[in-house]
């Protein structure tokens, strides 16, 4: 069966079909040629051709004879003046107030030249296109509450959260899958001064990136037991934060203690980014344990877990720190013979390789471990319904992720490898009313025992779940 091809959008991202004009999602042009010849061809209005009336057709007129109208031959070009001064009339008005206002004698002047006022028109009407195209890259219109409004392939509205961006979902209202468009590469946020303020006063002393929650390992070389998940629930929670210059490891309690050392009422992170806005030292603050590293050590950064190959894994490719978890060796600890360890699931991986990068220039960091570092499908095709069933590839990374919720959304035949979506499953009661019995079911292609094959997607919130998790 051939499969619809498919190319990612320049500005969303969302997959469009090959020889597409225009991006269904955002209205973005395919190919730049195409769009740039556009934009011109509206910058630059038709130009007004004027022909020389024949003589025979001038008419006299009489010099003493003063009371007469003239009549303007109707062009194609006053039509497009009307509806140019329709379509941008508030900036037409606007642009008469400032000519107004700016020529001497104020408003009771003589009104400006028909050309002038054209051309301020176009000049305002090129300008709003402009404006308007810029919003349209953002990949939906800001709600007041945070989000996003987007609409599914069949139009309804649908309100999704800023931090939902490049994940799939379904529409509430008709089942539609979609995906929430992500910013173009390009996209800048002009920050106004408020905004800046309130991220001066969330820094907390230079300090603008926190990661929280990541596992931190303490490790005894000489204890260490090569098995797998040996080392998996050996950790204690510590948050990340990052600064142009150092990392701060900040752990507010061991397993079996209290947070600083006696405990409170008080947010502990709250407490630490207060003392960290008073210029406190790293060594300074009231925690039961903390990190601090420079610039310069974290050459020493390396990913342990997963390694390309078994050769080159010191732990010689046993997952010690459990399947899919990805783990991180720290710098060395002065006056310390124990080596310390981060272990993170995929997506806090990401935010903390993107916080290397922005904050230390760190490129490509574990690009050779084997670690996807983006959300990567896998095409299969339901055997009863010829739908496309899109499965998470590397299954494994987001198994292990806890922020991560998954949901079935496809079962795979263990011997011909022929798949069934959860529709197709429904639809036939294959394995029988609920999916319970789809592993001793019999695969509608090779009359097999189906097996326990599932294919799985992340679970993307509803919009009630989402408007319940804003209040």
């Amino acid at each position: 069966m051939n499969q619809v091809k498919e190319t990612a959008c320049p500005d969303c991202g969302e997959m469009v079909r090959v020889n597409s004009l225009r991006c269904w999602n955002c209205g973005a042009f395919m190919n730049k040629g195409i769009e740039e010849k556009y934009i011109a061809l509206q910058a630059k209005p038709q130009e007004i051709i004027y022909s020389q009336m024949p003589d025979n057709e001038v008419a006299a007129i009489d010099d003493e004879d003063d009371d007469f109208e003239l009549s303007v031959p109707s062009t194609s070009s006053e039509s497009s003046i009307s509806e140019l001064e329709d379509a941008s009339a508030p900036a037409v008005n606007e642009a008469k107030e400032n000519a107004d206002a700016t020529r001497p004698g104020g408003s009771d002047a003589e009104p400006a030249g028909s050309d002038d006022l054209l051309d301020i028109a176009l000049k305002d009407e090129r300008e709003l296109q402009k404006r308007r195209k810029e919003r349209s890259q953002r990949g939906g219109m800001r709600t007041p509450g945070g989000g996003i409004l987007i609409f599914c392939p069949y139009g309804c509205r649908i309100e999704v959260k800023e931090d939902h961006r490049g994940m799939q979902g379904k529409c509430p209202k008709c089942s539609a899958p979609f995906i929430v468009p992500v910013d173009p590469p390009k996209y800048k946020t002009k920050k106004s001064a408020d905004s800046q303020d309130e991220a001066v006063a969330d820094s907390a002393g230079g300090f603008d990136v926190w990661l929280t929650d990541l596992h931190l390992h303490t490790v005894n070389p000489e204890k260490l037991k090569l098995k797998a998940d040996s080392l998996a629930k050996d950790f204690v929670p510590a948050d990340f934060a990052f600064s142009s210059d150092k990392i701060l490891a900040a752990v507010f309690g061991k397993k079996g203690g209290k947070l600083f050392g006696g405990g409170g009422k008080d947010d502990p992170r709250s407490i630490l980014k207060a003392q960290l806005q008073e210029g406190k030292a790293i060594a300074d603050l009231e925690l039961a344990e903390k990190f601090g590293f420079d610039a310069d050590s974290l050459k020493q950064l390396k990913v342990v877990q997963p390694t390309a190959s078994r050769a080159e894994s010191i732990f010689h490719g046993i997952p010690v720190f459990g399947e899919g978890r990805i783990a991180i060796q720290l710098p060395h600890v002065a006056d310390s013979k124990d080596v310390h360890y981060v272990s993170l699931g995929i997506t806090q991986f990401w935010a903390f390789r993107k916080a290397l990068e922005e904050k230390f220039g760190i490129t490509d960091f574990g690009g050779d471990a084997g670690i996807p570092m983006e959300r990567k499908y896998r095409p299969y095709r339901c055997q009863f319904m010829e739908t496309q069933i899109k499965a998470l590839d590397n299954l494994e990374f987001y198994k292990a992720d806890d922020s991560i919720e998954l949901e079935v959304v496809g079962f795979q035949c263990g011997k011909c490898q022929t798949t069934v979506s959860t529709q197709g499953r429904d639809q036939h009661q294959l394995g029988g009313k609920t999916a319970k019995g789809i592993a001793k079911a019999k695969c509608p292609k090779c009359q097999n025992k189906m097996g326990e094959n599932l294919l799985y997607d992340i679970k993307e919130p509803t919009a009630e779940t989402a408007e319940a998790a804003r209040s």
